[in-house]
């Protein structure tokens, strides 16, 4: 069972969406939300976190460590699924045009072959 996406007054955490793929695309971010970091530190990049605040323009996230550290919301992409015990689920794909990380949707990852182009260039073709 897949937990319901959205951000809706129910509570459920967010899940990649087709238009909604990194914290910044959500309009209402919840706290404890799961995402995977790609950001600017390279000793936390492809570590998982959990949303906790804005802090001005940044999304402030905290690692399973204690740490908290604000990114972009741009730099955090939403997990493909939640089980139903709130465990996310994150496939994180490498674009083969353009190179960048991109988490696939839960119906791309089942789908065969599952897509290898980030959404922006699969919409330029």
């Amino acid at each position: 069972m897949i937990i319901s996406a959205g951000t809706s007054s129910t509570g459920s955490f967010a899940i990649a969406a087709p238009g909604q793929r990194t914290l910044r695309e959500l309009r209402t971010k919840r706290k404890g939300q799961p995402v995977f970091v790609l950001g600017h530190i390279n000793e936390r990049k492809g570590q998982e976190a959990t949303f906790e605040l804005f802090n001005v323009r940044l999304a402030v996230v905290k690692f399973q460590d204690g740490v908290t550290i604000g990114y972009d919301p741009v730099e955090l992409l939403l997990p493909t699924e939640i089980d139903e015990k709130g465990v996310a689920y994150f496939e994180i794909r490498q674009c083969r045009c353009c190179e960048q990380l991109f988490p696939l949707t839960a119906e791309e990852y089942r789908q065969d072959p599952e897509p290898t182009d980030c959404p922006e260039c699969r919409s330029q073709d």
